[in-house]
């Protein structure tokens, strides 16, 4: 890190060969789809490394500072895809195979439906939501978010416990269910 705060490119292409595989696989895990997204946040990433490599201040090991970097990068795009709205047919496309047999009213209860659930996804505890969103978004097995996340398979499947029981609650509370 030394060499690399001193602008040193040999440090950086050896930081880069050495972790750019992992990072680009753990980005696709947590952004699927589109792949080109993952490749985007990884390449962000390796980019401020080095456009702020003279200001990094990294505590703890240089993996666990690119990994966690990766996570945030991620999340961000997750909620910036989630602001971005679609086509309502597109959308709809997205999520029901059927989406072109809705009338108009039960097209509108489904994107309020899908708004509201991912209202409540976002109101999750930080530790829960990620456990929830590695499951079903970047569909992981419980082992893989127990070793992505370094806790027990246990601890997971209580994460995943809360999440669906607070989700079915709130929709239920709501009359969404």
């Amino acid at each position: 890190m030394k060499a690399l705060a001193l602008g040193d490119e040999s440090a950086f292409d050896a930081l880069f060969t050495r972790f750019y595989a992992g990072l680009l696989r753990y980005a696709k895990s947590l952004l699927p789809y589109p792949t080109d997204a993952a490749e985007d946040v990884t390449a962000d990433v390796f980019c401020t490394l080095w456009t702020n490599r003279a200001h990094l201040m990294v505590q703890g090991s240089v993996a666990g500072y690119l990994y966690a970097a990766i996570k945030h990068r991620a999340y961000d795009k997750l909620r910036q895809q989630r602001r971005t709205p679609l086509e309502p047919e597109d959308e709809l496309l997205n999520f029901q195979p059927a989406a072109s047999y809705l009338e108009p009213d039960q097209l509108l209860a489904f994107q309020e439906l899908d708004q509201h659930l991912l209202q409540l996804i976002d109101r999750l505890p930080e530790r829960t939501r990620t456990v929830f969103q590695l499951h079903r978004d970047g569909n992981l097995t419980y082992e893989e978010i127990a070793s992505l996340l370094v806790i027990s398979i246990n601890s997971v499947k209580t994460h995943m416990f809360r999440a669906l029981r607070f989700l079915k609650s709130a929709l239920h509370v709501s009359g969404a269910l």
